[in-house]
This record gives C-alpha cells, sequence and structure tokens, in this order.
C-alpha cells in the first residue's frame, strides 16, 4: 500500500491515465479547459507525478517523438489500477455536494473500462440511496422553511428563497440523471447479455 491516502487530484490523476497514457503537460491542459472547477499547475502536476512513480503507481517512459526535447510519458501500473478500482467503487458522499458530484461524475467515466457492471450498477444504486436520503433530508430542512415564507414573507429573503429552488433543482436533476443512466446501463448489459 501506499504510505498515505492519495489526494482526490492524485485519483483523477490515475483515472486519467487508466484512459490512455498522457504527459504532464497533456495532464495539466486537461485541468486548464476549464470544465473542472480545480486547477493543476505544472508546479503541482509535475511533483504529483513524481510520487505517484516513486509509489509505483505509475511509470514513466521517455517518449522521443520530437528529437529536440523528448517528453516523458506516464502509464498506469497494476498496483495503480488497484488502487484507482477501490476509489472508483467509492459511493459519493453529498457533502460538499459540488465537490462530491464533480468526482463522482469523473468516477463514473472513468469505471468503464475499470469496474464490472455489477460494481458500476451497486456504484449507481448507492450514489442514488445517497441521493435520496439527501432529497428526504432538504425536503425536511425546507418544507418549515417554505412554510414559514408563505406564512410571513419577511423572514426569508427572496434571493434566499431562490437559491433554495436552485439547491433542489440540483438535487432533483442529479436523481433524475442517475435514474436515467441505471435505466440505460441495465438495458445495455441486457442487450450484451443476449
Amino acid at each position: 500500500m501506499t504510505k498515505r491516502e492519495l489526494t482526490n487530484l492524485e485519483y483523477v490523476v490515475l483515472g486519467l491515465l487508466s484512459l490512455q497514457p498522457h504527459s504532464g503537460y497533456d495532464i495539466t491542459s486537461f485541468f486548464e479547459d476549464g470544465a473542472y472547477s480545480w486547477s493543476a499547475s505544472p508546479g503541482s502536476v509535475y511533483p504529483m507525478l513524481k510520487r505517484l512513480e516513486s509509489q509505483d503507481l505509475i511509470v514513466g517512459e521517455l517518449e522521443m517523438q520530437y528529437e529536440t526535447r523528448p517528453r516523458k510519458v506516464y502509464s498506469l501500473m497494476e498496483k495503480g489500477g488497484h488502487l484507482l478500482d477501490e476509489w472508483l467503487k467509492d459511493i459519493p458522499q453529498m457533502r460538499p455536494f459540488y465537490e462530491q458530484r464533480e468526482i463522482a461524475l469523473l468516477r463514473f467515466q472513468f469505471m468503464e473500462r475499470r469496474l464490472s457492471k455489477e460494481d458500476i450498477l451497486k456504484w449507481i444504486n448507492g450514489y442514488l440511496d445517497a441521493v435520496r436520503y439527501a432529497t428526504g433530508v432538504q425536503e425536511a430542512y425546507t418544507n418549515p422553511i417554505k412554510q414559514a415564507m408563505e406564512d410571513d414573507p419577511g423572514v426569508y429573503s427572496f434571493h434566499a428563497h431562490l437559491l433554495m429552488e436552485a439547491y433542489i433543482m440540483e438535487i432533483n436533476t442529479l436523481r433524475t440523471w442517475l435514474e436515467l443512466v441505471k435505466a440505460r446501463l441495465q438495458i445495455a448489459y441486457a442487450q450484451e447479455e443476449a
């Protein structure tokens, strides 16, 4: 095992390398495209790659694509693949919602080539359970607030009400997406077995 728990960013890098080999520049560029809420500068990516390589999770090989300047391209090693698979199986928590949702979507992307159909469906069901639980908690919290707003509109600001509605919509969208994913995966898996 590794000497310390890997960070989410390190697991994302392992996930990227599970899709195909990448250079440090490729990995930095992945985070700079603005699709994700965090970034990884060259000052953090290259030391991270060295750490992961020293732990035998990845291996780097010099590629002589350009005669004047070789680049190091990293691939996932078996030990790194095992750690990645365990991380992919973790069911996302609902707090902090935004960070967990983003990490969950990355996990979902990486698990297609790594996990069994059963593990993927188990993950989807676990995530759905977490979302449904959060929805129940949210309803127990927001229903009295909604009633208080109706009874005395001055208790909560109009903007607070709109923010609460945005949160409810996001959770409902996530739940709907997970239900759709589950149904489509079950159909696709059944067709593969037929």
